[in-house]
């Protein structure tokens, strides 16, 4: 993914407004998603504000696309609205304390440490659209997916049915043979 300026913030430059408004777009052509890669269909809009308080920088913004991710159930693509949210805290590294309590750790969600005179927010782009994702993406409620046998699309062949004996993989027969033997015991 290439990176684009507005999504580089001067962190000396921040201090000085106080705040910072951008609207940007980026044309990328793919997501990397936790089942492998999605095509982007159409430009990612973002707007963002970020405002400094002293070393704190505060993060808001919205990000809007469309990306293309495969039914679970029977590998169809389905396009998905995505209209995500930026949220994050930054502070120094010098700021980074070292948590002893778990209630702690709920206090720092979304707190990002940064070092240096520049922050880079495209991560924050893609988080917003990741989490837009829902876990299980569906083409209809009523897909009927794959048959386990062959891969045969179940929505498009309804009536199909495989003959579960006669299509058993010759080189999982002994393993077969071997269930059956055991149940009977």
């Amino acid at each position: 993914m290439e990176k684009v300026d507005l999504l580089k913030v001067d962190i000396g430059e921040l201090k000085k407004l106080e705040k910072l408004s951008v609207k940007g777009q980026v044309d990328w052509q793919e997501i990397e998603l936790d089942i492998g890669k999605c095509k982007i269909l159409s430009p990612v809009n973002f707007e963002y504000e970020m405002f400094a308080d002293k070393d704190t920088l505060i993060l808001t913004g919205k990000v809007k696309t469309k990306i293309e991710h495969p039914c679970v159930r029977c590998l169809q693509p389905v396009e998905l609205e995505i209209n995500g949210k930026m949220e994050a805290i930054y502070l120094p590294k010098s700021e980074m304390k070292y948590l002893k309590k778990e209630e702690e750790l709920e206090e720092l969600e979304n707190t990002i440490y940064y070092s240096g005179e520049e922050l880079d927010l495209t991560d924050r782009v893609i988080e917003a659209i990741i989490l837009e994702v829902p876990m299980k993406v569906l083409c209809s409620d009523d897909c009927k997916g794959l048959c386990p046998v062959c891969g045969e699309n179940l929505n498009e062949n309804p009536e199909h049915v495989c003959n579960t004996e006669s299509d058993i993989d010759p080189r999982f027969e002994e393993l077969l043979r071997l269930k059956e033997m055991l149940g009977n015991h």
